[in-house]
């Protein structure tokens, strides 16, 4: 059985790198590819689905922002079995002030920049609270495409879906900051999970995605 990991904002599978799957799985990694000028995030996860072999039964594992583009790829491609990891599975409310905020800090020039930048703003929302998580984080920011974090944190700002796909699992942590858990509503709950908790409580999740996807 192919399972198809998403990582989240631009992130590659450095960030599934501790999980441990059973044999019977094979994982395969999405890989993003650079969003074209306005496009919308239906176009954008049409391209994406072509590096997914739908001739086989298969299942999609998404974390963050790649939780949401795993829900929009169950909409065409439909896998027996979506998880989902310090995500969303339906949009979460910002009020239309908050959205044109986003929009106009976005189209700064120094946006990219800031939100690429490693510092105590960033390791405390991510939970990047040990050095190795916070190596790894430095690292991903890195080398994150500036053009896709930017249009990525305009579509999760703006995403509206209201009911979550069919065979979903979303698995959350208590203590996540960047996606509060009081904004969603989780099927299991990590406790004192942060964002990273898929690097950091790699045991947890690797137990839960094997209950889950068998």
């Amino acid at each position: 059985m192919n399972v198809y990991f998403i990582s989240g904002l631009g992130a590659d599978k450095r960030a599934f790198g501790k999980l441990k799957l059973d044999d019977r799985f094979s994982v395969k990694y999405i890989e993003w590819i650079s969003p074209l000028e306005n496009e919308s995030l239906a176009h954008y996860t049409q391209r994406l689905a072509t590096q997914i072999d739908t001739t086989e039964p298969f299942h999609i594992v998404g974390l963050s922002f790649g939780g949401i583009i795993a829900s929009e790829l169950s909409k065409i491609i439909h896998p027996q079995r979506v998880i989902i990891i310090s995500s969303t599975s339906t949009g979460i409310p910002i009020s239309s002030f908050y959205q044109k905020l986003l929009r106009i800090v976005l189209r700064l020039p120094f946006a990219a920049t800031f939100f690429k930048s490693a510092n105590h703003f960033t390791y405390k929302y991510f939970g990047a609270d040990t050095p190795e998580l916070q190596a790894l984080l430095r690292s991903i920011l890195h080398d994150t495409d500036s053009k896709l974090l930017t249009w990525a944190l305009l579509q999760m700002s703006n995403w509206k879906r209201e009911i979550r796909v069919k065979n979903l699992y979303h698995i959350h942590g208590t203590a996540d900051q960047l996606i509060p858990v009081k904004l969603v509503k989780p099927d299991f709950l990590v406790e004192n999970g942060g964002h990273l908790m898929v690097f950091k409580q790699h045991e947890v999740i690797s137990s839960l995605l094997n209950k889950q996807l068998k």
